[in-house]
């Protein structure tokens, strides 16, 4: 290791170590000055040497040079975990001004991860996060393009230049050009086009979807609708022009399925929703975070779940309930709009569980009732809402994971899970699906 290299504050910080890493005698703290010869610069250079094997690491450990070597056995992670949420660098922030930004919307006192507006390509990468190309400069797209960081998620908006920076201020103004640059370097590309009626609808859709349709690199395209706690000289979509964003979503896809073999453009279920119709089934998973065909994926397991029951490895219950002989009923939470489809899956549900089980519907009061999605509730909206509207003895609160995350334990609001659990006199299954609940239920 070089002088200059044992003076310098380049490299990363290991946050765990883990498995291989921590059988090589890496530990939290240490700072990876060189990584297979090279210094890296964030997780990406760690990823990619991983992928040749053996890691040979050059750490700085309170201020002294050391030499490890990291050995992964065939199939397991090198168990390197790097400081800054796992990126290894600060986050790369928006430079927009989006009138639309939800993050602009978010009420004081929430915690502060909430506020910050990330827009990096390697969260774009790495976790499907969507990013608007504002923000790159020539050594980013030129390591993107070198790593070949494909699928990457991005949120375009408008074909238009002139439409996209009348909603996204300046910095915008090149995107498209990015955009395709990164589409003749054949990287997987998924886009998303916040739907802001009289800004971006009309001709200035169809110029975008059609458009982007056209490159070989897009493969998909979700449209969802502008969330707005308060209208101003943005307005929410009506459920009038649900019915016309979809029949025009019906009209391309055809065409789509013609030229391409994929709809390629799908709405969120959200305008099906608003629209009064079902959402459908669709052709995009890299679309279901966006709303596209979450709907239909709960119907489908719903339905596969009273047909299979009782689960895989879990006896049923002798009595008439599938479940637990201490559940004496389920409710299933949900926000307002998708309380029609959450009924039909109750009702899917119920005959198979032999306990009544129904919709648990709350109103969002932390971002207005206008915000309707499950995922967006406060904990304190779910408290309010079983105060008024308790669990009767024996029954059961299933919740989805999004809603109170794991690696958090607490809702947007700072409500722990433990006391949402308190609320619900210990009867609260949080899981990532239906199954998951019920097989909570079912123990």
């Amino acid at each position: 290791m070089s002088e200059a290299r044992e003076g310098a504050c380049a490299g990363v910080v290991v946050a765990d170590a883990r498995a291989a890493a921590a059988r090589g005698g890496l530990q939290p703290g240490d700072r990876i000055v060189g990584l297979n010869d090279r210094v890296p610069l964030d997780v990406l250079d760690v990823e990619d040497a991983a992928a040749d094997g053996t890691l040979w690491v050059s750490v700085l450990r309170d201020g002294h040079p050391l030499d490890l070597v990291v050995t992964p056995r065939p199939g397991e992670w090198h168990g390197i975990s790097l400081d800054h949420g796992g990126l290894g660098d600060d986050p790369r922030t928006c430079r927009n001004t989006c009138r639309f930004c939800f993050v602009d919307q978010v009420p004081a006192g929430l915690r502060r991860a909430l506020s910050v507006k990330d827009d990096d390509y390697r969260l774009s990468f790495l976790h499907g996060n969507f990013m608007t190309l504002t923000n790159l400069d020539a050594g980013d797209l030129e390591r993107i393009e070198e790593l070949q960081l494909s699928p990457l998620y991005v949120s375009l908006h408008a074909w238009d230049d002139a439409a996209r920076v009348r909603l996204m201020g300046r910095a915008a103004g090149g995107s498209r050009a990015v955009l395709e640059r990164l589409a003749r370097s054949r990287l997987e590309l998924h886009l998303q086009v916040v739907l802001c009626p009289g800004w971006n609808d009309g001709d200035v859709l169809e110029e975008t979807v059609l458009r982007a349709g056209g490159l070989d690199a897009a493969v998909d395209l979700g449209v969802v609708p502008v969330s707005l706690a308060v209208e101003g000289d943005l307005r929410r979509v009506t459920a009038e022009q649900a019915r016309t964003l979809i029949a025009d979503v019906r009209r391309w896809q055809q065409g789509f399925l013609g030229r391409r073999g994929l709809a390629f453009v799908h709405a969120a279920d959200e305008f099906y929703l608003l629209a009064g119709e079902q959402p459908p089934a669709g052709d995009a998973p890299e679309q279901y975070e966006n709303g596209v065909g979450i709907c239909a994926a709960l119907l489908s397991e719903a339905a596969a779940l009273a047909v299979s029951w009782p689960a895989p490895g879990v006896a049923a219950d002798p009595g008439p309930s599938r479940l637990g002989g201490h559940v004496t009923g389920v409710r299933l939470l949900t926000g307002t709009l998708a309380r029609p489809l959450v009924e039909e899956a109750a009702a899917l549900l119920e005959p198979a569980a032999g306990v009544p089980v129904r919709p648990f519907v709350v109103e969002n009061t932390l971002f207005g009732p206008h915000v309707t999605v499950t995922g967006l509730l406060g904990g304190a909206e779910v408290l309010a809402a079983l105060r008024r509207d308790p669990l009767a003895e024996g029954e059961w609160l299933a919740a989805p994971r999004v809603w109170v995350p794991e690696d958090l334990g607490r809702a947007l609001d700072d409500v722990t899970e433990l006391e949402l659990a308190a609320a619900c006199g210990g009867r609260l299954a949080v899981a990532e699906t239906l199954g998951g609940a019920f097989a909570r239920l079912s123990e």
